[in-house]
């Protein structure tokens, strides 16, 4: 008899046991990713681009810049234009009034290399004046966190200027259209 009870009482928590752990409970959710178009455009190189002046032949010939580095960041494709923040250079020297030299074909510029997927727009593959109009410098971009193309200024301000600092803003602007 004793060992009837300790067999049924044995059998009863290894019923217990196995009730206990066949049971299971879960939920579930749904997650959704919201993705906005996102671009952004950075210079690599420094800010400022100084070309100098210093002979008679620089300013008769032209100079141009060091290479200028630039990198786009897009989950679209996207372009590129380029063009100045004003029709003219603005003067800083001892002349009084200040001599007006105009962007329109004194400042130029080059897409010296491309690693954007796209193709350079509107004869940039050579030296092209650029203005205060917006000009395509590369079309059809592909997406991608790292794309990037590099460009190289030509300044050709002949002998009709007084010495003095000229500048001007160039505004490149991504967009995906």
């Amino acid at each position: 008899m004793k060992k009837i009870i300790v067999l049924t009482f044995a059998m009863s928590v290894i019923a217990l046991y196995t009730k206990a752990q066949s049971q299971s409970s879960s939920a579930s959710q749904s997650v959704s990713l919201s993705l906005e178009p996102v671009i952004q455009i950075s210079a690599m190189t420094s800010e400022d681009v100084n070309i100098g002046f210093n002979s008679v032949s620089d300013y008769a010939s032209g100079r141009e810049s060091a290479q200028q580095q630039f990198k786009v960041q897009s989950n679209k494709g996207f372009l590129i234009t380029v063009q100045t923040d004003a029709e003219a250079f603005s003067y800083s020297g001892n002349i009084t009034p200040a001599p007006t030299m105009p962007v329109a074909n004194t400042l130029y510029l080059s897409v010296s290399d491309n690693q954007t997927g796209g193709s350079v727009g509107s004869s940039f593959s050579s030296y092209t004046p650029i203005s205060r109009t917006p000009k395509d410098l590369i079309l059809n971009c592909k997406n991608g966190g790292n794309q990037l193309f590099a460009v190289n200024y030509k300044a050709t301000p002949g002998n009709n200027y007084p010495a003095g600092t000229y500048t001007v803003g160039v505004v490149y602007t991504a967009s995906q259209p």
